[in-house]
C-alpha cells in the first residue's frame, strides 16, 4: 500500500448532521486485530481486540455516533466489550462523541493532559467549532504518560506526545501479530497533523496556540519519521488513503502493509504546513 491522500471532504458536519448516508460506511479491517470502525469517512475510529476486551481510539462526533455504534455490534461485539477509550486530541471532531461512548461502554477515558487544560481553558477553539454539531462535555479518567504503554490483554499501546495541530495532540503505537505468518507489526497512528491550526492567520486569532507548537511540530517530524511502523493508519481517511481498499483485508495479503508509507505521511504533511508559511510569507 504506498501513500496516498486525497482533497477533504467539503462540509463534513453538515453533511453527517443532515445527510449522514452520504459519508456512512460499513466497518473494515485493517490490520491483525485492528479494525475502522467510524461508521462515516471523515473521521477515523479504530477498535482493537486485546484479547482480554477492546480498545476504542477516537470517537467523532455526536451525529455520527449511532454509525460508530452500529459498527461495534456489526463486526459482533458489545459495547459493554470495550474496556478502554483513547482520545487524540481535544477538538470535537474527535472527542465530541466522547462523553456518550463513556456512559454506553463504562469505560475509563485517556487524553494528554495538555490537551485536557486546552479543552478546559479554551472551548471555542476545542468543541465549540461547528454550529451543525452538539459536542457534550465529558471528564477525562487517566492521562497519558509517554513512559507508561496503556496495557489492555496482549496489546501494549504507547503514546507520544506530539504537539502542533493541539497542545496536548498524542499518537499511538501499538503491536500486532498476524495469526497466519506469525510476523508482529507495528501499527501507529498519527493524533493530529492538520495544517488549519499551524499557519499564521490562526495564530493570529487564537488566544491558546502559537507558532512555538508549529515550530515543535517540524522538529518532531523528523524524529517520527525514523520511527519503524509497517501499517500506518490516517485520524482522517483522506490523510492517508484507506478506504480504497475497505473489505479486502486476509490475513494472508495484508493490504495495509507497507512500512513506506509512515514517513512519506509524515513528510506530506510537513510539506502542507511549509508551503502554508511560504503563502504567508
Amino acid at each position: 500500500m504506498s501513500f496516498t491522500c486525497s482533497p477533504a471532504i467539503p462540509d463534513p458536519v453538515a453533511r453527517l448532521a443532515y445527510r449522514p448516508w452520504t459519508l456512512s460506511v460499513e466497518p473494515f479491517q485493517v490490520a491483525p486485530r485492528t479494525w475502522y470502525v467510524a461508521g462515516q469517512t471523515w473521521v477515523g475510529c479504530y477498535l482493537i481486540d486485546t484479547g482480554d476486551g477492546l480498545v476504542l481510539i477516537d470517537c467523532a462526533i455526536p451525529e455520527s455516533l449511532y454509525l460508530l455504534v452500529d459498527s461495534i455490534y456489526k463486526l459482533g461485539f458489545k459495547l459493554q466489550d470495550i474496556k478502554k477509550i483513547l482520545i487524540s486530541h481535544a477538538h470535537f471532531d474527535h472527542c465530541g462523541a466522547a462523553a456518550a461512548m463513556k456512559e454506553l461502554t463504562g469505560a475509563p477515558l485517556y487524553m494528554s493532559r495538555e490537551d485536557w487544560v486546552f479543552y478546559k481553558e479554551c472551548r471555542e477553539e476545542t468543541l465549540d467549532l461547528d454550529k451543525d454539531s452538539h459536542p457534550q462535555d465529558f471528564t477525562v479518567d487517566h492521562f497519558y504518560s509517554d513512559d507508561e504503554p496503556i496495557i489492555q490483554g496482549e496489546v501494549a499501546i504507547r503514546t507520544m506526545l506530539t504537539p502542533g495541530h493541539t497542545v496536548g495532540c498524542t499518537s499511538f503505537f501499538w503491536e500486532v501479530k498476524n495469526p497466519v505468518s506469525g510476523q508482529t507489526y507495528v501499527v501507529a497512528m498519527h493524533g493530529g497533523v492538520g495544517a488549519n491550526t499551524m499557519n499564521d492567520q490562526y495564530y493570529a486569532s487564537s488566544r491558546y496556540l502559537t507558532p512555538a507548537l508549529r515550530d515543535r511540530f517540524l522538529a518532531d517530524a523528523e524524529k517520527l519519521k525514523k520511527i519503524h511502523v509497517d501499517i500506518a493508519l490516517p485520524s482522517h481517511p483522506n490523510q492517508i488513503t484507506i478506504t480504497d481498499r475497505m473489505g479486502t483485508y486476509t490475513d494472508e495479503s495484508q493490504p495495509y502493509l507497507d512500512e513506506t508509507v509512515w514517513a512519506d505521511f509524515i513528510d506530506e504533511r510537513v510539506r502542507q504546513v511549509r508551503a502554508l508559511m511560504e503563502k504567508t510569507a
